[in-house]
C-alpha cells in the first residue's frame, strides 16, 4: 500500500549544504547560519549614547542627535555592527572543502598590502593561529562579493540587511 504523504515528503525532502565553487574559484560548503550567533555577536557592541545639552529657553535638558562627535560614533558603532555579523557569516557560513594553500603567497599578498595602505591593517590577527589564517582566507580570498551575498540571503537576513552587509563588505 502506497504512503502517498511519506512519499510526498521524501521528494520534498531538503538535502543537505552541497559543495560550491565560489566565484573565486575556491570550493566550499555555503551553511546556513544561526541568526541568535549573529545577533549575540552584534549585541556586544555598545550603541554610542545620544549626547544632551541645555534649552535655556525650555529650561530642561534636551538631546543632540546632530552633535558631530555622535553622528561620527554613529558611524563606527554601525560599521562594527557590519563587520561583526560578516565576520560571523564568513566563518560559521563558509566551510572550505579543501585545505588553505600550501603555498602561502596569499598571506604575503595580505601583508604587502598591510604595508602600503593606511586603512588596511592585519594587526588584529596572530597569523601563526590557524583559524585566524582560515578567516583571512576567507574573508580576502575566498569569498568574493556575490558568494557573501549568497551566504547573507542563507542566513536569512532581510534585503535591506543583505544591501548593508554588501556595502561593508565591499568597503573592506
Amino acid at each position: 500500500m502506497a504512503k502517498p504523504v511519506l512519499d510526498k515528503a521524501k521528494e520534498l525532502e531538503v538535502e543537505g549544504p552541497v559543495v560550491e565553487t565560489l566565484s573565486t574559484g575556491v570550493r566550499a560548503l555555503i551553511l546556513p547560519v544561526g541568526a541568535s550567533l549573529v545577533d549575540d555577536v552584534v549585541a556586544g557592541l555598545e550603541e554610542p549614547v545620544v549626547p544632551t545639552y541645555y534649552n535655556e529657553e525650555k529650561g530642561r535638558e534636551e538631546e543632540n542627535p546632530g552633535h558631530p562627535d555622535y553622528v561620527a560614533a554613529v558611524k563606527r558603532y554601525e560599521e562594527a555592527r557590519a563587520r561583526a555579523g560578516m565576520e560571523a557569516l564568513i566563518m560559521f557560513g563558509v566551510k572550505l572543502v579543501d585545505d588553505l594553500p600550501e603555498d602561502d603567497h596569499w598571506l604575503k599578498q595580505l601583508q604587502f598590502l598591510a604595508k602600503r595602505n593606511e586603512g588596511f591593517s592585519l594587526d588584529a590577527y596572530d597569523l601563526d593561529d590557524p583559524l585566524d589564517r582560515e578567516y583571512l582566507y576567507k574573508r580576502y580570498v575566498a569569498v568574493g562579493t556575490a558568494d557573501f551575498l549568497n551566504i547573507c540571503r542563507k542566513a536569512g537576513l532581510t534585503s535591506a540587511a543583505v544591501e548593508a552587509a554588501a556595502k561593508s563588505f565591499k568597503s573592506k
